[in-house]
Parts: structure tokens; sequence; C-alpha cells
């Protein structure tokens, strides 16, 4: 049963990766162009290795509200940056701001929304529409105007190429996981990583690291700013576990297969809005759905973090004195 539950745990962070891999480097639209097969295969461990360690600390630290789920969202964002797009500290602050601690993190908002749905949790379908038409109108938005303002190269290609790549991306990751076996997990146990799981994701992650620096894609700046900010974020993970409330991840456990028809429908949703999100107005350098979205990007990046922790040390405070210290 042990091993039945390894392997169930597996078949699901190969499927969350898939979705970790599309939204972080085809919706937000890094330089999805100018990666040869070998660096996809690279990017591909990467994500599987993100999917497992984020699973985990939801399912370690009990993670059950938008505050936590921020802290492992942000966690993701600036090894993602750090291991894959290389630009933490290209352009500082914004390099730390807009992708690192905006996009990237709410990519992985809706990578975890996603898998989640396609685990057989229970999202109301009004929900699941509007972040469909919310967030492909955003990609539009972005897809259109990000290469235009970006300081570095970033390839611009046709809406037809990316509503494609986009579109069979969310489509695979959809196929996996409705025709992946039913998946042994019946225990929050089994989202945790075993100590030779948690060595071999370890490896995977100082790989990326190591060939980073030897390609003088990773400079010590911006090595130690993910270092740091990191370290912050699974300190206040920790010390805001709590053992008596169950993880978002319990709702899916263990996990079912999903309406296949509908996931097509919400993906058809998304491209139709992205699509519409490219086609809006605007000349130059910059629209008013542009400046609106970075702006907002912005925002997001600079005032999340404090915000949250502001809040993580509050209901901190306010657990410590309902326990009586």
């Amino acid at each position: 049963m042990l091993e039945r539950g390894r392997n169930g745990a597996w078949g699901a962070r190969l499927s969350f990766g898939a979705l970790l891999l599309v939204c972080s480097e085809w919706i937000v639209w890094q330089t999805p162009l100018d990666f040869t097969l070998a660096e996809w295969l690279g990017i591909a461990a990467i994500s599987l290795a993100l999917a497992a360690l984020t699973l985990d600390l939801i399912a370690r630290c009990h993670v059950n509200d938008l505050t936590g789920l921020l802290f492992v969202a942000g966690l993701h964002g600036l090894v993602d940056a750090t291991l894959i797009s290389h630009i933490t500290t290209r352009d500082l602050p914004l390099s730390l701001i807009v992708r690192p601690l905006g996009a990237l993190p709410l990519a992985f908002l809706l990578a975890l929304g996603a898998f989640i749905w396609l685990a057989g949790g229970r999202v109301p379908p009004l929900l699941a529409a509007a972040v469909a038409l919310i967030s492909g109108l955003a990609w539009g938005v972005w897809f259109r105007w990000f290469p235009v303002v970006s300081d570095e190269p970033v390839s611009e290609a046709a809406l037809g190429t990316a509503l494609a790549a986009v579109g069979i991306g969310l489509t695979a990751c959809g196929l996996i996981r409705w025709a992946w076996p039913p998946l042994a997990m019946a225990r929050r146990e089994d989202w945790l990583l075993a100590p030779p799981e948690a060595a071999g994701v370890g490896i995977v992650l100082l790989a990326a690291l190591a060939w980073g620096a030897s390609q003088d894609l990773i400079d010590g700046l911006g090595l130690v700013i993910t270092v740091v900010l990191a370290a912050y974020l699974l300190m206040v993970l920790a010390m805001t576990s709590t053992r008596r409330s169950p993880s978002l991840l319990e709702a899916i456990t263990p996990p079912r297969r999903p309406a296949l028809a509908s996931w097509l429908i919400v993906v058809g949703m998304f491209l139709a809005a992205g699509w519409l999100g490219h086609a809006l107005p605007g000349d130059g350098d910059s629209s008013v759905q542009s400046d609106v979205l970075f702006d907002a990007l912005t925002l997001f990046g600079v005032l999340w973090l404090p915000l949250a922790s502001i809040a993580a040390g509050v209901r901190a405070v306010v657990q410590m004195a309902r326990q009586g210290f």
C-alpha cells in the first residue's frame, strides 16, 4: 500500500509539474521559443521537482489559506526566475518584482487551481469560467505587449502560434490527468517527499543552479536574494503551520479523474479571452490595457509579501493567545 501511494504521488506530481511548465513558461511567455530540446528537458525536470517540493510544503505545513499559498507561490516564483529564466537581478528592482514576485506566483496559483480541479476538487462552474476569462484576457494583453516593453529580448510570435502552443499544452495537461491510472493516495503523508525523494529533488535543483552559474546566467547577488527570500518564506510557513487544520490537498485525497469535456470547454474560454485581449487596440509601445496590467503586476509584486507577512503574524499572535501563551 505504501508503494502504491508513492507511485500515485508521482503521478500527481507529474500532472502538477506539467501545469507549472505550461503556466510559467508558455502563459507567462518568458522565452519559450529560444529553448533547445535539451533545455526543455531540463525545464521539465525542474518543473517536476518544483511540483514535488511545493505539494510537499502545502501538505507538510497544512497550507489552506491565501497567505500560506502566496508564500509557497512566491517560493516557486523565485526559484523559477533564478534557475530557468535567470532574470532575478537583471534590472533591479523591476526584474525582481514583475515576474519573480508578480507574474510567476500568479502563474503558480493558476496551475494549482487547475490541478485541484483536475484532481476532483469541487470548483463552482461559474468560478472556473470567470478565472478562465480573466486570466485569458490578461494573458492576451501580456503576450502582445510584454515583448515590446521588456528590457531583455523576448522572441515575438504570431498569435496563432501562441494559441496553438498554449491550447495543446493545457489540453495535454488534462489528458495526462484523465488517462493516468487511479492514484492510490489516501493519506496526507502520501503527498510528502520521502528522504530519498527529497534528495532527488535537491539534486535536480542544485544541478540547475550549477549549470546556470557555469554559463554566467546566475550571479552572486541574484543567488543571495533568492536564498534570503526563500529562507524567509520557508521560515514563515513553518512558524504559521498548524496541525489542527487540514491542508488544501485534503479535499483531493484521493485524487479523482476529471471531467475532460468540462476542462476542454474552460481551455477554449481561456484561449478565446486571450485572443480578445491580444486584439484590444493600442499603438506604439503601450496601451491602456497594458499599462493597467503591468502596473497591477508591479503593485501586486510589491505588496503581497509584506501584507501576507502581517496577516500571518496577526494570525500567529491570535493563535498563541487562544492557547494561553
